[in-house]
């Protein structure tokens, strides 16, 4: 063995078993060559096994509570985003809103050009014309008519300048004179031409039609009032008279505002552009070219926010026209015959006229039996000519 090359290993045995039983045993490797030991290794499998179970419990608890702490984390992050995407959303909706209630320039009822957004009529059955605060990003037109009988028309003319002034209105036109030489059928103011210069169709109700009736002192008013005062003034001019008719009428142009302020902002930038190119043009043939185009560009804008202004004011101030009739006077009775002469002269005129009855009933008899009675002359006259003529020849025979 002394002889081998290789060192030989072998194996001594350190210690007992224990008292206990166990399987437990201590080595320790000893080179019999160096005469040094080795490290210890406790060599027991089944300790190994079970050290090797606990660690994979643990190594399993673990990566369950790992796994439990992100799918709470991803939860909460998922809640989270769901929150701020709603907010997102519930902003973007309401930014939107405000964008179109302020860029598009929706007017007020009772505002002027430039303020808060008007309400709109409402689509229930209720009276056409009547505003409804619920729809308050649309643009609406408020006209009305209404027809007044009044036994004083200047005076009836005077309060309803009064009503009208109360609201901080005025009277776009007034005519007063007989019934029979005024225009009659003024109605309803026409809403304003489209964006394109077309005129609409006529959307509100026709112009009422004066009483079959009217004669006397009358009058035609157009109001310009605030929007916001519509129903309230249409409501206390129905008692200034007699109410003989009305009517209500609204037009929705909130697609005409929208649309005129997208086509003017098209313009301005459209300018803008240009500008910018005639700074940096080269030539004297470039500068004429785009001085004619910013000119028409220009003179489109003009027309454009022409058209806005007048559709911002009709919907800032609403149009009512007002018809006044005066009370048609009963006639005046007869005066009655008093005392005898009084008896007498009515007995004689009746006498006279019972004349004139008969007299003109034998007129009509006579005239309607002439043809009969101009027939019967020549029939007779003929017949008496042959009598006469057979007595003659009698007379001769004898």
């Amino acid at each position: 063995m002394a002889c081998c090359a290789c060192p030989s290993l072998s194996h001594t045995v350190l210690g007992p078993p224990t008292a206990a039983g166990s399987q437990r045993f201590r080595y320790r490797l000893v080179d019999t060559v160096s005469g040094t030991r080795g490290p210890l290794r406790a060599s027991n499998a089944r300790p190994r096994d079970e050290g090797s179970r606990q660690m994979r419990k643990r190594s399993h608890r673990r990566l369950f509570g790992t796994s439990l702490a992100a799918g709470v984390l991803a939860a909460g992050l998922a809640l989270t985003g769901c929150s701020a995407s709603s907010g997102s959303s519930n902003g973007a909706a309401a930014g939107g809103q405000a964008r179109s209630g302020a860029g598009v320039g929706v007017q007020p009822r009772g505002g002027s050009a430039g303020s808060a957004p008007s309400p709109a009529p409402s689509a229930s059955s209720a009276p056409s014309g009547t505003p409804n605060a619920g729809a308050a990003d649309r643009s609406v037109i408020y006209s009305g008519e209404i027809q007044l009988r009044s036994a004083r028309v200047d005076a009836a003319v005077q309060q309803a300048q009064a009503v009208v002034q109360a609201v901080g209105g005025y009277i776009d036109s007034e005519q007063v004179g007989d019934a029979a030489s005024m225009p009659w059928n003024v109605g309803v103011a026409a809403p304003s031409t489209n964006p394109d210069g077309s005129t609409p169709p006529p959307s509100q109700a026709l112009p009422l039609a004066p009483p079959p009736d009217a004669s006397g002192e009358a009058a035609i008013m157009q109001l310009r009032i605030p929007s916001a005062s519509y129903d309230a003034v249409f409501t206390q001019l129905g008692t200034l008279g007699t109410v003989l008719a009305r009517e209500r009428a609204s037009q929705d142009v909130t697609e005409q505002v929208v649309d005129l302020d997208a086509r003017i902002t098209s313009e301005k930038a459209s300018l803008d552009r240009l500008d910018a190119l005639m700074r940096q043009a080269g030539s004297l043939n470039d500068m004429l070219t785009l001085e004619q185009a910013v000119t028409q560009r220009e003179s489109d804008l003009n027309s454009l926010e022409s058209q806005e202004a007048s559709l911002r004011g009709q919907v800032a101030m609403s149009t009512v026209t007002v018809e006044f009739f005066q009370t048609a006077a009963p006639p005046a009775p007869k005066p009655k015959p008093s005392g005898a002469w009084g008896s007498a002269g009515h007995a004689l005129a009746a006498g006279w006229h019972g004349l004139y009855l008969v007299g003109r009933g034998l007129l009509v008899v006579v005239s309607a039996s002439l043809p009969f009675l101009v027939l019967l002359a020549v029939l007779g006259y003929a017949l008496y000519r042959y009598l006469r003529r057979n007595r003659k020849d009698e007379a001769n025979e004898d």
